[in-house]
């Protein structure tokens, strides 16, 4: 017959034993923990990933209509020069530096604006000048003109009957022809200089537009070959330049007025960096609106240019790189 021992475990073999739970316990635990850090760095960047690219693709349906910043904003670069300086006529041998680029971080610069036309208001509509003006009775003398009284470019809705999403209060509008102009060096067309439009820039205001410091502070409404300013949409009516000795021809458009800045964030994650929060914001009816967050944790914003004698903008969202502590 079989003896059966009916005094349990010995004590080795319950050291053994609890070592054996204690051993497995800890592999699982490891394992847990292993997992979990995984997950938490994989959720982390997913997170971040997804910010990222909803950030530029914000970014790329802005900068998709930038075209009217071109040669008309004064905005920078981080070298000083021009950001949006534009050479379609000119070899690149006959130019200086031909690339541009504007960093945003927190510890320098931490704004750029840039110029869009708005397709929502519609596409460019080609302005008749006289529209905006009230006509004197024809002088007897055919040597001398009727008069002219500016009242506005929406005088007797002339606009709104051609185009009526171009015109509400408070949209900002941009009055330019495609004469390209110069200022002139000893009686000749000054080519280092790039080529641009007589520009206006305004805020509509029932029939007629306002400008203001807001908008003086990045467009450039100099005429481009005497330096007079442009004022008002009547002063460039006035000085638009003919197309071949012909009548001028005026575009009018819609244009946003969009500034992308950073904002310092506290650090939540423990890493002792600085990071900051990546905004959107449009300028209308004379002021900036409200802003649209568009990325958090954010190191910088890269924005670059090849060549001046291109209009490709490159630009990256770099996030910072944070690390997290996994628990159970």
């Amino acid at each position: 017959m079989k003896n059966l021992n009916n005094r349990g475990l010995t004590a080795v073999e319950l050291v053994i034993g609890v070592g054996l739970v204690a051993i497995l316990t800890s592999v699982v635990v490891t394992t847990q923990l292993s997992v979990t850090r995984d997950q938490v760095k994989m959720t982390k960047e997913l997170e971040d990933s997804i910010d990222t690219k909803l950030a530029e693709r914000i970014l790329f349906s802005d900068f998709n209509n930038v075209d009217p910043s071109y040669n008309n904003l004064t905005v920078l670069d981080d070298s000083g020069n021009k950001f949006f300086d534009f050479y379609p006529d000119v070899p690149a041998n006959a130019l200086g530096k031909l690339e541009r680029e504007a960093t945003l971080k927190i510890t320098g610069r931490k704004e750029f604006v840039i110029m869009t036309q708005d397709p929502a208001a519609g596409g460019v509509l080609v302005y008749d000048p006289v529209l905006a003006y009230e006509v004197g009775p024809a002088p007897d003398d055919f040597n001398v003109a009727a008069s002219l009284v500016f009242k506005g470019l929406n005088y007797k809705d002339k606009v709104v009957a051609q185009r009526p999403a171009l015109w509400s209060n408070g949209r900002t509008v941009m009055l330019d022809t495609p004469a390209k102009l110069r200022p002139l060096l000893n009686g000749v067309a000054n080519m280092k200089v790039a080529p641009r439009s007589p520009v206006y820039v305004g805020t509509v205001n029932g029939i007629t537009t306002l400008s203001d410091s807001g908008i003086y502070n990045y467009v450039n409404m100099a005429h481009p070959e005497t330096g007079e300013m442009m004022s008002s949409a009547d002063i460039f009516l006035r000085r638009a330049p003919s197309i071949g000795g012909g009548q001028s021809l005026i575009r009018l458009r819609a244009v946003h007025l969009i500034k992308y800045y950073l904002e310092e964030m506290k650090d939540t994650t423990g890493s002792g960096q600085r990071m900051s929060r990546l905004y959107k914001v449009s300028y209308a009816d004379g002021r900036w609106g409200t802003p649209v967050l568009l990325a958090d944790r954010v190191e910088e914003l890269n924005l670059r240019r090849d060549s001046i004698l291109k209009r490709m903008i490159y630009f990256k969202v770099k996030k910072v790189k944070t690390t997290q502590t996994a628990g159970l």
